[in-house]
């Protein structure tokens, strides 16, 4: 089930279809798609709040979870709809709160402080960050602003890029920046279109659409947004009466993985850096899983996907709407936003 939620994030986690009434396009300025670029670099404000409301349909099989479907656990933005109440306050403070049926999920950035949030089982997370930290509370893309970050990585020769239309999204008045990956076969991405307001440069909404398909399979955006500065209370987290708080090392910025307590010395090798094969759209990254989950429940997912193997050897396949994902049986693990052949090559 982790490895692939992190497959789900590598191409965009987010959802499809806003419920929001159409809209008349609105007329603007003409600007073209290199002005739209550097809009997207030089927004004219990092404070907001808001409602993102995110669907997704990845073509997943069913994720095992503890309690059954767990809307509140932030994999469940991998599959169907979901509504994250967001605000932020420049580059180090900001909150997302993922909620479910009478239960919240909340990832709370103050700072240094890093806090994560489930109150289904009263639990907390805190986190220190060092100064030089500077990293996101989540792995996954949680605002549409996070998911064209990603998504602008792929902006090289090999991306067509153009400018369609105007919208209107949450009420502003927005410019539709298309990316078209230029080799369609070696990619299960058709396009990826961002909403960008118009005054703010803050893109208001993000969807991917898979090769063959007429709808998004991944879209996140805002229903309502606020450029207000949020009250700084929202930034301060204090755990309720009965919550088991665990306190976590900050992240090693080199190798991504929770720094070593000093007082644990180990003789184990240090696990090695995951191999990017390809670049752009195309993208292959094939790691090292440390230790294969032994658990019934993985068990059973891992159970639902095909066997299958080759020159590379053997293992599990994974064929999502816009990624794919291989775990062999020796560990290692390949994933991409590819047709799984693909993975198969870089595997060898």
């Amino acid at each position: 089930m982790r490895w692939a939620a992190v497959a789900a994030g590598v191409v965009v986690l987010g959802g499809a279809g806003l419920a929001t009434t159409a809209q008349a396009a609105p007329e603007l300025p003409a600007r073209t798609p290199e002005q739209l670029l550097v809009d997207l670099q030089t927004p004219t404000t990092t404070t907001f709040s808001g409602t993102v409301h995110t669907t997704a349909d990845l073509g997943l099989p069913s994720l095992p979870t503890g309690s059954g479907a767990d809307t509140s656990d932030l994999v469940g933005l991998a599959d169907g709809s979901n509504t994250l109440r967001v605000w932020s306050d420049g580059t180090d403070r900001s909150r997302v709160s993922l909620i479910g049926d009478n239960t919240e999920t909340s990832v709370i950035r103050n700072g240094a402080d890093v806090w994560t949030y489930r109150s289904e089982d009263r639990s907390a997370t805190h986190t220190t960050l060092s100064d030089a930290d500077h990293q996101r509370p989540s792995a996954a893309p949680t605002t549409p602003a996070e998911a064209a970050d990603e998504l602008l990585q792929a902006v090289e020769p090999s991306t067509t890029v153009t400018t369609t239309r105007t919208s209107r999204v949450a009420g502003r008045d927005a410019y539709e920046l298309v990316l078209t990956p230029k080799a369609t076969e070696k990619t299960l991405v058709a396009s990826a279109t961002i909403a960008i307001d118009a005054e703010t440069h803050l893109p208001l909404r993000v969807a991917v659409t898979a090769i063959g398909a007429s709808d998004p399979a991944v879209e996140v955006g805002f229903s309502s947004i606020d450029y207000a500065e949020p009250d700084p209370a929202v930034f301060t987290f204090v755990a309720p009466s009965g919550t088991e708080v665990t306190e976590t090392a900050a992240p090693d910025k080199a190798s991504g993985h929770a720094s070593p307590a000093p007082t644990a010395p180990t003789t184990s090798p240090e696990p090695a850096e995951p191999t990017v094969v390809g670049d752009g759209w195309d993208t292959v990254v094939v790691g090292k899983v440390d230790k294969l989950p032994t658990d019934e429940q993985s068990a059973q997912f891992l159970d639902t996907l095909p066997q299958v193997s080759g020159s590379w050897g053997s293992g599990r396949a994974l064929q999502g709407t816009l990624f794919s994902a291989v775990l062999t049986d020796d560990g290692r693990v390949a994933v991409g936003a590819v047709p799984v052949d693909q993975l198969y090559a870089a595997l060898d």
